[in-house]
């Protein structure tokens, strides 16, 4: 029988959990263009459902002429999905524009920050988050044979090829090629020319659906491990294998490693490796920032080791308690609410000093408690909003994910911990809750959240996927959510975030640290990652761990 550890997002004794119906919304988005305008897309449900192995084709028109934007209104129309193939429709990847956009070098790699086409950046990141197998660009021309970027050239497409050409189309087409090496893998591309004849399009479209063999995009996420726990396998051969500063990020990633091991993980660092990481930590200074404080959460699980000496395991004690006695000796306070110092006005506050206080409490000095809730309280006055989701700062009302994960993660993991008789414990559940009934109805038809929160438009984000998600499962847990409004909810959340973990621990659509911004513009243009990350490694264990020990 696994072992069921006791503490935060590693180690909240885990309850089960099952299904709300999420509210669909009625337009779909592949992405933004530079303008804020939504760039729209129409699917039917299934077409985001990873488990379902149908074919996916994600038809474009707006590309090569503006007729193609009519032509894929008709098809979306015509073209019926089964359970064999699936059709997406963009009927208009440049709708600020009447003509098709040149693609840069830059365009390439920095998704999705691009000054002159992040259409063709968002075209090419939403086409591999969703597996698509064949992207289909039409083209009104009087020519009727096709043109394929090298990925479709491998497999053997039913249409007519054209003879190898330079064109503006080609350029396109091995444009994608090379932009889809940077978000997760290749992806195969035509160009669709169907001589002014809507009829012979859905013909067209009807024989590349058909096409035998494994698409790049088939073999993509066949390579990926579609099941948390193989997926925790991989990511501990990569994240919290060390510890070289106290931050929070590292931090998490050594507690899965120890929660893992306890939970019969193999490839798991067992307690003498990690105390070797831990130990020397103890002598650094108290910390300056946010990310330092919650970076001493580590020294929780050194005290769950029944072999390590009493001394070692007081002094990780003494730690937590003198950092959280930083609350007393920097005193700062908002709307009559005391709080931890180094708080920024962010909302990542709640994660960075809400759990060491509560956690502080569990230790014996129970005087953090109610500081705690009055740090999470302070932090909800100074960033909830009406509708209940957390601005990242009072510079902008913009929703940033990660903002919102590090709110709900961090209220989460303090309430677990705090005694419900505490005063102020309920005004705090009340916001906690107000907090994930908001998030709840804008996860995404994959089971994303997205960069800003309520801008479907907004690429989906997986460090924010995995720490609301994560929050909910400790609430559940902890009984604080009904467990029966969540199973669903946290079985996309998992799948969202399996998709994007590739074998080596590479990790897709990441955003990169963010600090307070001052327009909903740059949330939108803060990088998203594509590689390997210890933020994105660290946040997925945590998730996954804890929806592990459910299986």
């Amino acid at each position: 029988m696994r072992r069921k550890l006791i503490f935060c997002a590693l180690s909240v004794l885990i309850g089960f959990s099952p299904a709300l119906k999420i509210n669909a919304a009625d337009d779909f988005f592949l992405g933004v263009t530079r303008n804020g305008t939504g760039i729209k897309v129409t699917a039917p449900p299934a077409f985001f459902d990873v488990e379902k192995d149908a074919v996916r084709v994600l038809v474009i028109g707006g590309v090569f002429g503006n007729d193609t934007i009519d032509d894929a209104t008709k098809l979306s129309r015509e073209l019926g999905s089964d359970d064999q193939s699936l059709f997406a429709f963009c009927s208009d990847l440049y709708p600020d524009h009447s003509s098709t956009k040149a693609v840069n070098n830059k365009d390439l790699k920095t998704f999705y920050q691009s000054q002159s086409n992040p259409e063709f950046q968002y075209l090419i990141g939403w086409a591999a988050y969703h597996f698509v197998d064949t992207i289909v660009l039409l083209d009104h021309s009087p020519f009727s044979q096709a043109l394929f970027n090298q990925e479709a050239s491998s497999r053997n497409y039913q249409i007519t090829a054209a003879p190898d050409e330079k064109s503006n189309q080609q350029s396109f087409l091995d444009s994608i090629s090379n932009g889809s090496q940077h978000v997760g893998g290749a992806l195969e591309a035509i160009v669709l020319r169907y001589q002014d004849d809507v009829s012979k399009a859905v013909e067209s479209l009807h024989q590349i659906a058909q096409t035998k063999g494994k698409s790049a995009s088939r073999r993509n996420i066949e390579s990926r491990a579609m099941e948390s726990g193989l997926a925790i396998e991989q990511l501990l051969k990569v994240y919290g294998r060390k510890m070289d500063s106290v931050s929070y990020i590292p931090a998490l990633a050594v507690m899965s490693q120890i929660t893992c091991h306890h939970l019969g993980f193999e490839n798991a660092l067992d307690g003498d490796t990690t105390r070797k990481v831990v130990e020397p930590l103890l002598k650094k200074s108290l910390p300056t920032n946010g990310s330092g404080i919650a970076g001493n959460l580590v020294f929780v699980t050194h005290l769950m080791h029944p072999l390590y000496p009493v001394e070692y395991q007081q002094a990780c004690r003494q730690r937590i308690w003198d950092v959280a006695g930083l609350y007393e000796s920097n005193k700062t306070e908002f709307d009559g609410f005391r709080m931890m110092p180094f708080h920024s006005e962010m909302s990542d506050a709640v994660f960075m000093g809400g759990p060491i206080l509560s956690l502080a409490g569990s230790l014996g000095k129970s005087q953090y408690f109610n500081a705690c809730l009055s740090h999470l309280q302070a932090c909800s006055e100074m960033n909830q909003l009406d509708n209940g989701l957390y601005q990242h700062s009072p510079l902008d009302s913009a929703a940033w994910g990660r903002g919102n994960g590090f709110a709900a993660l961090g209220a989460s993991m303090s309430l677990v911990q705090v005694p419900t008789n505490t005063k102020g414990w309920e005004d705090c559940k009340h916001r906690f809750v107000k907090h994930i009934q908001a998030l709840v109805r804008h996860q995404g038809p994959t089971g994303s959240w997205h960069q800003v929160i309520d801008r479907p438009e907004s690429y989906a984000e997986f460090t924010s996927t995995c720490m609301i998600a994560a929050a909910i499962k400790i609430a559940v847990n902890a009984g604080i959510l009904e467990a029966d409004d969540y199973h669903q909810i946290l079985k996309k959340a998992e799948l969202a975030t399996l998709r994007r973990i590739a074998a080596d621990g590479s990790i897709n659509n990441v955003c990169t640290g963010t600090g307070k911004q001052k327009n909903l513009r740059a949330y939108y243009d803060r990088e998203a990652l594509q590689s390997r990350n210890d933020r994105a490694g660290a946040m997925a264990l945590v998730f996954l761990t804890l929806q592990f020990q459910d299986k």
